[in-house]
Formats: C-alpha cells, sequence, structure tokens
C-alpha cells in the first residue's frame, strides 16, 4: 500500500511539474502576443523550443494569437547573426508572432543574411541591427546584445567618465579671469574649469589648428535651478546678454543666452517635465548642485554642436560611441555621455550657430578601461589617431579619449 501511494505522489508531482511548465510557456507566449498586438514590438519571437515541444503547444499557440489577433510563423530554421550566440536556437524551432507584412520584412533580411559575406564585419554588424529593429529593440539594447555575441565595443561601454569640451580664445588670460572671478567656477587646472559632477571646460589660446576667426559651431549649456538669480547676476556684472530671460508656463525649458569673452554663446537653462524630456528629467533627478564662488550653482552641462545631417550624427553617437538618447526635440537630440555631461546634436538650420568645417572647438571623454579600449581602438578604431588621442569623427568634429589617470 506504502509504494502505491508513493507512486501515486510521484505521478502527481510529475502532471503538475509538466503542467506547471506548459503554463509558464503560454503565459509567456501570451505577453509576446499582446505586445505585437498593441505595437511595443513589430515582431516577437517566442524562445526557441525542441521542434516536438512546439508541436504540442502549436494548437493552444493558435487559439491565443487568434485572442490577439496577431499572426503565427513556425522558423524551424533560424539564421544566425551577430545579434544572438549561434547556440541559443541551434537545433531549435522559434514561434514567431507578427501583424501586417512584418514576416515579408523578415524573409528579407533573411535572405540577405544569407547571401552576405560573414567576413565583412561591417555588413555583419548592419545586418544584425536590422533585425534587432525589426524586434523592436533599442539603439542601447542592440548595443548589449552585440557586445554579448560578437566583438562589437562602443565608446560607452569603456566606462565614460568625465566630459570635457574645449573652448580656444585669442586672449585666453581674458577668459580664465572671465570664468573663474565673473562666473566663479572652481578651477581645476590653471586653465580648466568644473561645471558639474564630471562635466569640464578647458580654455586654450589659438593655434595652428584654430586660428583666429574661426567659426565657433557650438554653444555651452549650464543646467541650473537658479535662473532668475543668475540672470540678475550676469545683469549686475554687465556679461552681454543675446537672449533674454523670458520664463513661460508649459513649454520644455527655461533660459537665457550670454556672451562670452571670446564670443562663445553661454545657455543658462532650466529643462521642465515634458514628454520629450522625461527621461533626461530622470537623468538628471539625482545630480548634485556644484557651488561656485559666486553662491550659485550647476548641475549639469550640454555642449551643442550644429550639423548638417543630424541623421549621420546620430548613428555615429549611437552605434559608435554608443550613448544614449535622453531628450529628442526633433531638430535638437541630446545624449548622456557622463552623469551629468551631455551633447546636444542641433540641426544647424534652427540653431543659434550655422555648421563649419572648422570649428573651434574639441570634445573629450575621459574613461576608466584605457587599457582595454586601446586594445580596441587598435584593431577596429584604424581612423583613431594614438599621437594625438584623437578620432575625427563625421563633419569634422575633433573627439578625445583618455584615461581618468591621466
Amino acid at each position: 500500500m506504502q509504494k502505491s501511494t508513493n507512486w501515486l505522489l510521484l505521478v502527481f508531482i510529475v502532471l503538475s511539474s509538466c503542467s506547471n511548465e506548459e503554463n509558464r510557456v503560454l503565459t509567456a507566449f501570451e505577453v509576446y502576443c499582446e505586445m505585437v498586438a498593441n505595437d511595443a514590438k513589430p515582431m516577437a519571437l517566442h524562445y526557441p523550443m525542441e521542434a516536438g515541444a512546439i508541436d504540442e503547444l502549436w494548437n493552444e499557440f493558435e487559439q491565443v494569437a487568434e485572442k490577439y489577433q496577431v499572426q503565427l510563423y513556425r522558423e524551424d530554421d533560424f539564421p544566425v547573426s551577430n545579434l544572438f550566440p549561434a547556440a541559443l536556437t541551434e537545433g531549435k524551432t522559434v514561434a514567431m508572432i507578427y501583424r501586417g507584412n512584418r514576416l515579408d520584412q523578415y524573409k528579407q533580411w533573411k535572405n540577405d543574411l544569407r547571401s552576405a559575406d560573414s567576413n565583412d564585419r561591417e555588413e555583419s554588424e548592419a545586418l544584425a541591427r536590422r533585425f534587432g529593429r525589426l524586434m523592436g529593440y533599442g539603439i542601447q539594447g542592440i548595443n548589449e546584445l552585440l557586445r554579448k555575441s560578437s566583438d562589437y565595443r562602443d565608446l560607452a561601454s569603456f566606462n565614460v567618465e568625465q566630459q570635457i569640451t574645449h573652448l580656444y580664445y585669442n586672449d585666453v588670460d581674458e577668459a580664465v579671469d572671465f570664468y573663474s572671478n565673473t562666473l566663479g567656477f572652481a578651477k581645476t587646472g590653471s586653465s580648466s574649469f568644473q561645471v558639474s559632477k564630471d562635466a569640464f571646460i578647458e580654455l586654450h589660446a589659438l593655434n595652428d589648428i584654430h586660428v583666429k576667426g574661426e567659426p565657433k559651431s557650438t554653444a555651452i549649456a549650464f543646467l541650473t535651478d537658479q535662473l532668475a538669480e543668475w540672470y540678475t547676476y550676469v545683469q549686475h556684472k554687465n556679461v552681454p546678454i543675446k537672449y533674454t530671460y523670458k520664463p513661460k508656463e508649459g513649454g520644455l525649458h527655461d533660459g537665457f543666452v550670454a556672451i562670452d569673452p571670446g564670443g562663445y554663446l553661454l545657455e543658462f537653462e532650466q529643462f521642465k517635465q515634458h514628454p520629450e524630456n522625461e527621461l533626461f528629467m530622470a537623468e538628471l533627478s539625482q545630480a548634485p548642485r556644484i557651488a561656485t564662488s559666486v553662491d550659485l550653482s550647476f548641475y549639469g552641462s550640454i555642449t551643442w554642436t550644429y550639423h548638417k545631417n543630424l541623421l549621420l550624427m546620430q548613428n555615429f553617437y549611437e552605434e559608435v560611441l554608443g550613448y544614449q538618447l535622453v531628450a529628442d526635440q526633433g531638430w535638437t537630440k541630446i545624449y548622456q555621455t557622463s552623469a551629468t555631461g551631455f551633447i546636444g546634436l542641433v540641426d544647424e538650420r534652427r540653431g543659434m550657430e550655422d555648421y563649419a568645417d572648422t570649428k573651434a572647438v574639441e570634445i573629450e571623454w575621459k574613461i576608466s578601461d584605457e587599457v582595454l579600449f586601446d586594445a580596441y581602438a587598435e584593431k577596429f578604431w584604424q581612423q583613431y589617431d594614438y599621437g594625438t588621442n584623437s578620432l575625427m569623427g563625421p563633419e569634422k568634429y575633433f573627439y578625445h579619449v583618455n584615461g581618468t589617470n591621466l
């Protein structure tokens, strides 16, 4: 009698386990269907399974798909790309969930992948990104998958800890006096100043590369929650004002624009809660206030750069540098490079400055993983110059990469 009871208990446990596993699979499948039905994903892949397991569940899959009015496709020959490890799908079957013509899009991608040169690193990465977009993954998500499944790395993966904006002056001593004594920034070197926790500006005399009369093609935003106080102060100090302070309800931001001794535009700015700023505001929420000697503070900095081809620059910042887009205002795209340092890409047709092939600004990022970055850049960033630790980006902007120990 005892043996019979034990046997029945074992059967119950096994059946319960199978039932629980089936429920878990169907629950996950329903989540994927709901995401596609609500346009959260263009296409979804249920996790790879053995063909026999798919056979047993296919009728239930079809019922769930009908409930959400989505379509199914059974893929028994899922291709290998740089987006996922080959072992993940090898010998497995994938249930694909989609609507409309997304299956045609997938089949086009599959054909292009099969005919591509697998040794062409650039083409392989582009195809992986194409499939990631079909799955509805964001750029950061695609970058992360590529890092796990290929030799791809972006600059952000080497731990960017500081952003430094380099500016150039005919009279650098006058500029140093302005930032030190008029605005009261804390000095971090003879001609470098701290704006926020990890964003800095460094001032230089004109040289053979940056000559007198060179277009600025940049502006610097100092983020503060003391706009009225700063406006009163800079007026008292007779700092030239280009755009006055006119706060308004319901806008994306408030601010005013001053001019420094070298002619650079300085935007004193505060961003506000708005659908376009929600992620940006979250990133800024914990930023410490960095005091100046004039008893006013800043908590972040945006270096604005001006462009003819905004899409080209976006791709560079997202796919090569790996920075996160935190605010998309249509003609401006703001990327976070360090905790409180940001780059704002601006369509020159609407910005305060114009695009120029030569420009009086260079941008530097300091990283913690310098040794790893050097090894990667030597192999894959042929355009990187080790003599100057610089990279010439699109539209002729100079970017420097150095270790934080320098």
